[in-house]
């Protein structure tokens, strides 16, 4: 009976041959390869972190909160003076749709197109109340849409690609 450590695992060999006997130089028998640990566990699902603001002219400032993402200082959302956070959630991001509450009783369906080679995301939300949007960003990448306008108030949504839960 032989012991060997194998990628941090301690295996116990019965009966070993020759071959396993004598790993020879290189820590292994010939023949023999271990994949390195980080390529034995799953990629990390991506998510879409969905974001809406409510946005008002006047001098309320940005919610700490939202103060960390620059898009929301640069045109043509900073015509809005006051926004504040009404609800952030988190759904999976996949070939299938996975729905979302937003204000209003309604809803939006998000669902990825596509991933790039160089992890750019393609994804599609449907909006209960009919239309649709289509935008690519890479992980941590906001994309920022507005449902609901006037002049002096606006519902903007945000949509935010994560690697992993």
């Amino acid at each position: 009976m032989r012991w060997a450590v194998l990628g941090g695992m301690s295996v116990m060999f019965l009966g070993a041959s020759a071959a396993w006997a004598d790993p020879g130089p290189r820590g292994l028998s010939q023949g023999v390869t271990v994949a390195p640990r980080a390529a034995q566990q799953p990629a990390a699902a991506p998510s879409v972190e969905v974001l809406v603001i409510e946005a008002t002219t006047g001098d309320g400032g940005v919610a700490p909160v939202l103060a960390n993402i620059p898009q929301l200082r640069q045109a043509p959302l900073n015509t809005f003076g006051q926004m504040r956070m009404v609800s952030r959630n988190t759904v999976a991001l996949g070939p299938t749709a996975a729905t979302t509450a937003l204000p209003g009783n309604r809803s939006a369906s998000i669902t990825l197109a596509s991933r790039s080679p160089e992890n750019r995301y393609t994804v599609n939300v449907a909006f209960s109340t009919g239309g649709s949007i289509q935008f690519v960003a890479g992980a941590g990448e906001p994309f920022f849409t507005v449902r609901a306008s006037r002049p002096d108030r606006a519902i903007i949504l945000g949509f935010i690609v994560r690697h992993g839960p």
